[in-house]
């Protein structure tokens, strides 16, 4: 895998940041302060708590405080640095002095009203003539589609992912509670390779299955429920989404049924997922085939999200998402059902947009969800 700090990291970040100045010139900005941590790291490669990014016309800026200020040289030869004495607000407005800025955008999701107003206050004294203006999504747009390198450390973590749910179903035993198959998941990854795990892992057993983002409790598992687990990894700061449901021994014929339904609403959208498509298309692929049987009304969430420095970012892939699918997206496709106080199925796998189709990324097998190797 191509790594972010090698040689070539510089063209990568370089070509990013072009982007950003392509965006603020349709936006007639002079100047955009990056603030929102995942964007820094995509400019740059930095990933410390505290720094913040200028991207003007024909020049950026990485500003950060003594903390991490010593690392910028050696590890990120290619960013321009700037030492934070005081605030960083006080360093984009000395910016702002220094280049003479007539207008200068923020990330309006990111920044706190009290930041702004700081921001504003400050440039009202020391640079009266800088406008201040709220962007969005302006980073997170380009992020959508997702480079060579991107895609690689994407699918370092989707492998991590497939080992730690193989090594979740060679020690899950009845008897053992979802806290602790939680556990021995989150242990895995970490000690295998990942990094922070992108989200609190899922393991929801039976009735708790009907809920899509259930909490692992102390409930113990039992033969022939279901069990959904959903777990991530991370690797070089890009995330990995898996969800599988799986069931200890048997598996009732009533749960035989939904999970097929889910299964072939998932292959229904894979097979169907094509660059061009809007977002509410994509997710009519599995939600018609689910309409299809008597379950019509349990999917109760969009079919999938985007995934990269981030496990849940843009495109959105909901029925209510603006977002059209482009050629080089990485995203999840996770239909479920679930029945309150019986049970559900999830099913997700991640994927890419690539030579016309979608392409999975985690590969782990699904069609025999039933269990045998038990303690």
């Amino acid at each position: 895998m191509i790594r972010m700090h090698d040689r070539l990291s510089s063209r990568i970040f370089e070509k990013r940041i072009a982007g950003v100045r392509r965006v603020l010139q349709g936006l007639g900005l002079e100047c955009v302060v990056i603030s929102t941590r995942e964007n820094v790291r995509y400019l740059t490669g930095f990933s410390g708590s505290s720094g913040w990014v200028l991207v003007s016309r024909d020049d950026f800026t990485l500003i950060t405080d003594a903390r991490y200020f010593g690392r910028l040289a050696p590890e990120f030869p290619w960013v321009k640095a700037c030492l934070a004495t005081n605030a960083l607000v006080d360093s984009v407005v000395a910016y702002c002095v220094e280049h003479r800025l007539s207008s200068l955008g923020f990330e309006g999701a990111n920044l706190t009203y009290a930041k702004v107003k700081s921001l504003e206050t400050a440039l009202s004294t020391r640079s009266p003539a800088c406008t201040l203006r709220l962007t969005e999504g302006l980073v997170e747009r380009l992020r959508m589609v997702k480079d060579p390198v991107e895609v690689s450390a994407i699918q370092q973590a989707s492998r991590l992912a497939d080992l730690a749910l193989a090594h979740a179903l060679s020690v899950v035993h009845t008897g053992m509670t979802e806290h602790e198959l939680s556990w021995q998941i989150e242990r895995w990854l970490r000690e295998n390779g990942s990094g922070p795990v992108p989200f609190g892992i899922i393991v929801a057993s039976g009735p708790n299955a009907a809920v899509p983002h259930a909490a692992p409790g102390h409930r113990i598992l039992r033969e022939g429920e279901p069990i959904i687990i959903d777990l991530g990894a991370t690797c070089e700061g890009y995330c990995s989404d898996l969800t599988r449901t799986i069931f200890l021994r048997s598996m009732r014929s009533e749960f035989g049924e939904l999970y097929r339904v889910v299964l072939t609403a998932q292959q229904a959208a894979l097979d169907g997922l094509r660059p061009g498509m809007s977002a509410f298309e994509a997710d009519e692929l599995a939600r018609r085939s689910i309409r299809e049987t008597s379950f019509g009304e349990q999917f109760t969430h969009g079919l999938g999200h985007g995934l990269g420095l981030e496990v849940h970012e843009r495109p959105i892939v909901s029925s209510r998402s603006s977002d059209t699918l482009i050629e080089g997206m990485v995203f999840t496709v996770e239909p479920g059902v679930y029945v309150p106080g019986f049970g559900g199925v999830r099913i997700e796998d991640t994927v890419v947009l690539r030579n016309g189709k979608a392409q999975p990324v985690t590969c782990f097998p699904k069609g025999q969800p039933v269990v045998q190797q038990v303690q």
